[in-house]
């Protein structure tokens, strides 16, 4: 029963459009007098809403429960000062991502002394450095399956002639490009921006990724990559440890 109410409250929050109890009956492969008995607690309790009389939406109960859930996770709480000194130290944007199920989570995103923190997708994975980082530890056809999926969700752009055209060759060419633990795409190759990534692991808890994305350093880019991006991701591992 938790498993499918978990289910049917993710198929209803991601829909772009207010669903019928039929629909999403469909989805989950229930008999559509078990779901509607489901969507009815989660309306009570404010989690969905329901715009129409046959129609269910997401309402605001799943924002606050959001909200509370950000202000505790040690992953958010943590990491926040070490991002924010990293952006700060480069002046490039750095963000700090993991990857659950078929999306990236952004945990913070930090720039010219702002900072956004728990926000969900919205952004081509295939142009995400962080993202595509997070993909390189799954095994191939999964992290294909969800470069598929993000295609259907984000759309696929080419700004560049040299981003790839497809989840197959997103995926090879990404692999092509790690050395030494880092990834880099520099947007797939515009020569003014610099756009890398390295994996924070820390047993026990979700796999996360930081990344710098902005313009171009002076210098080596290279060694300007391991010399903030391997040291801040030191500084993840030992707060999340």
């Amino acid at each position: 029963m938790l498993e499918s109410g978990l289910d049917i409250l993710r198929i209803v929050a991601e829909a772009d459009r207010p669903l019928t109890a039929t629909s999403i009956a469909q989805r989950v492969g229930l008999h559509v007098s078990s779901v509607s008995r489901t969507l009815g607690v989660l309306v009570r309790h404010g989690y969905l809403r329901k715009p129409t009389y046959h129609s269910f939406a997401a309402d605001l109960g799943l924002l606050a429960l959001a909200g509370r859930s950000a202000s505790s996770l040690t992953e958010i709480t943590a990491t926040l000062a070490p991002v924010e000194r990293l952006a700060g130290e480069t002046g490039l944007q750095a963000t700090l991502a993991a990857l659950h199920r078929d999306e990236v989570l952004y945990l913070h995103q930090s720039q010219h002394g702002r900072t956004t923190s728990a926000v969900a997708g919205g952004y081509p994975l295939h142009l995400s450095v962080v993202g595509l980082r997070l993909l390189l530890d799954l095994p191939a056809p999964q992290a294909i399956e969800v470069l598929s999926v993000a295609a259907r969700r984000y759309g696929w752009d080419r700004p560049t002639p040299g981003t790839p055209t497809d989840p197959e060759s997103c995926l090879a060419r990404a692999r092509a490009q790690i050395h030494d633990g880092v990834l880099r795409i520099d947007a797939w190759g515009d020569p003014s921006v610099l756009a890398a990534a390295v994996a924070v692991s820390v047993p026990g808890r979700a796999p996360l990724a930081l990344a710098l994305v902005g313009p171009r350093p002076s210098g080596d880019p290279d060694a300007f990559v391991r010399e903030h991006l391997a040291r801040v991701a030191g500084h993840l591992r030992t707060a999340l440890t």
